[in-house]
């Protein structure tokens, strides 16, 4: 089943795939949203980074976000850039960026080093060895997803 796809109502405000994707990559953090099997939104906020056009996402090894997946794959994560209040018009400036997608727990040891290096030096660009020490150090209690991205929608009012 593929995800869902309703019509933007504000069109003009749409942002094309690449652009969106390009938003997602400069978004320093978003909000995941999945479901438990009660049938229960849950929303965690996480930083991310995306590796080969999927969502790399990191946590500990056992919680409410991984067995929520363990029962249901699906997940849509979103993002706000550029957020700001403009008090005068009673609205806001904004880009953002939802994804639908799959989630997937990496297992395999070289491709968990490999995502978590890249979420890494997202955020200490140029200390690889620092966050190499780190993955050393943490590498066995913690859990890496990958999102497997089947559709990107952005909007913005500039």
């Amino acid at each position: 089943m593929s995800a869902p796809s309703h019509p933007l109502r504000r069109k003009d405000r749409a942002l094309e795939e690449a652009e969106a994707m390009g938003l997602l990559q400069e978004a320093e953090w978003g909000v995941l949203a999945s479901v438990d099997e009660a049938g229960w939104p849950y929303t965690v906020p996480v930083n991310h980074a995306v590796v080969n056009g999927a969502l790399i996402i990191h946590g500990a090894t056992v919680g409410h976000k991984l067995a929520n997946i363990a029962f249901n794959p699906k997940v849509s994560y979103c993002v706000v850039t550029q957020a700001e209040s403009l008090p005068l018009e009673l609205a806001t400036r904004y880009a953002s960026v939802i994804v639908f997608g799959w989630a997937e727990l990496l297992t395999d040891e070289g491709e968990r080093r490999e995502a978590l290096r890249a979420l890494g030096l997202r955020f200490a660009p140029g200390q690889p060895g620092l966050v190499d020490a780190e993955i050393d150090k943490h590498l066995f209690r913690t859990a890496v997803l990958r999102i497997l991205v089947e559709r990107v929608t952005g909007k913005a009012r500039a």
